[in-house]
């Protein structure tokens, strides 16, 4: 039986670019895309995180409601 990842990105939570990428299911071009334009990142130690709200305010300012 194959594992459940837990997919939901919940707000009050950071996640390492790695884990938000496995969950979000998007490859490093469409992070660095995201990066460029605006998702927010923090860096601790030389480690880049992206606090789950951040992830939800940038979704909610460029996802579209519709796919084309």
């Amino acid at each position: 039986m194959a594992a459940v990842v837990e997919a939901a990105i919940g707000s009050g939570v950071d996640y390492g670019l790695a884990e938000l990428q496995k969950r979000t299911g998007l490859g490093k071009a469409a992070m660095r895309t995201a990066r460029r334009k605006g998702l927010q990142v923090r860096y601790v130690a030389g480690r880049a995180f992206v606090r789950g709200e951040d992830w939800l305010s940038y979704v909610e300012q460029h996802g579209e409601l519709e796919y084309h």
